[in-house]
């Protein structure tokens, strides 16, 4: 009985502590001490996680408010995009200065100068041309005259037909030697529209001569006018050959051929003249 009533009695208030030492020291104790707060912290830090048990496991409301936040902001630059990609997807705009938007300009202003320049120099030539003629120049060729003068060295008659008003002569000549060594008289009458009837005469007619001078084209129709029979040869106008007409006869003495581009009625017209003669 005294030996236990002797010894020193432990204090009640001392016994917690020394239990909350040694139970925090130890193995179990920290087992269970670290597994609730890993667990709170990892249920906190996953997305859509409640705000009580991030609380229990020991983290504050200021991480809700910052998961929230990166989740708002991943939702805005998804809908919008981002704005540094887009901008750098278009092409630079080149600004120019007002000296080298003139530089640019220069040489159309000058090319527009120089053609005023030039048109106003060439007017005063333009204005001072003389206007054409609206009718050719008629050589008064007389062709009766000229026959006379021919008749002495033709062996035929050089025929001169009166052709009425309105009809002219450009030339009226005599080659002895002409260029198809046939002796030829030659008058270039021009008829009241301007169209040319070219009459050659001669005596010494061969079929070469005559298919030179109707340039190959057969016999394409015949016309008598009195006694005289005229043989037509006639091609009309294609892509390389121009129209040509030409009338053959035989006179009392000589062969007389009509030739050109003129009308029917101005052929006519002169062989009606020259077989009356």
């Amino acid at each position: 009985m005294s030996s236990s009533a002797s010894g020193p009695s432990p204090d009640p208030r001392t016994e917690p502590s020394s239990s909350a030492s040694a139970g925090g020291t130890g193995p179990d104790d920290d087992a269970a001490g670290t597994g609730p707060a890993t667990t709170g912290t990892s249920a906190g830090s996953a997305p859509g996680a409640v705000g009580g048990e991030t609380r229990q496991g020991g983290v504050g409301p200021g991480a809700d408010q910052g998961t929230a936040g990166s989740e708002a902001t991943q939702g805005t630059t998804a809908a919008t995009g981002t704005p540094g990609a887009e901008a750098a997807d278009e092409p630079p705009t080149p600004q120019l200065t007002t000296k080298q938007a003139s530089r640019i300009n220069a040489p159309v202003r000058g090319m527009v100068i120089s053609m005023i320049v030039l048109l106003l120099l060439l007017l005063p030539f333009i204005w001072l041309q003389p206007k054409p003629d609206a009718h050719p120049y008629r050589a008064q060729v007389d062709v009766a005259q000229e026959a006379t003068f021919a008749k002495d060295q033709a062996p035929f008659t050089p025929a001169a037909p009166a052709l009425g008003d309105g009809w002219s002569a450009n030339y009226a000549t005599w080659n002895e030697k002409s260029q198809d060594g046939v002796p030829l008289w030659s008058v270039g009458y021009l008829s009241p529209d301007y169209h040319l009837v070219e009459m050659v005469q001669t005596a010494e007619s061969n079929p070469t001569w005559l298919a030179q001078r109707t340039e190959l084209i057969p016999v394409t129709g015949e016309k008598k006018i009195g006694d005289v029979t005229w043989q037509l040869h006639h091609r009309d106008a294609t892509g390389k050959q121009e129209e040509f007409t030409a009338w053959v006869a035989t006179l009392k003495d000589s062969t007389v051929l009509l030739s050109g581009k003129a009308p029917d009625a101005d052929f006519q017209h002169v062989a009606e003249v020259l077989s009356g003669s």
